[in-house]
């Protein structure tokens, strides 16, 4: 049998995040889903922002939802 652990130093030196976040900024109710940075910086043109760290959320459905809206401002900037 094999057992890995993976802790928040393994996550800081292995994937570079920040301070062995693995899901960026803490999971609480003002930190969360539409609290979080939005995907499209309102005070620079043109800044998008993805991850886990923006909206909507952490972990792989979260950085998903993410690019996907992200992609969507940016397709919505060209088209319009």
């Amino acid at each position: 049998m094999t057992c890995r652990h993976f802790t928040p130093l393994d996550f800081r030196d292995e994937l570079n995040a920040h301070l062995g976040s693995a899901f960026s900024l803490e999971p609480i109710l003002t930190q969360s889903a539409w609290f979080r940075p939005h995907n499209r910086d309102q005070k620079i043109d043109n800044l998008y922002l993805v991850g886990a760290g923006t909206h909507p959320g952490a972990g792989v459905p979260g950085v998903v939802g993410s690019a996907k809206a992200t992609a969507k401002l940016m397709l919505e900037r060209l088209d319009g």
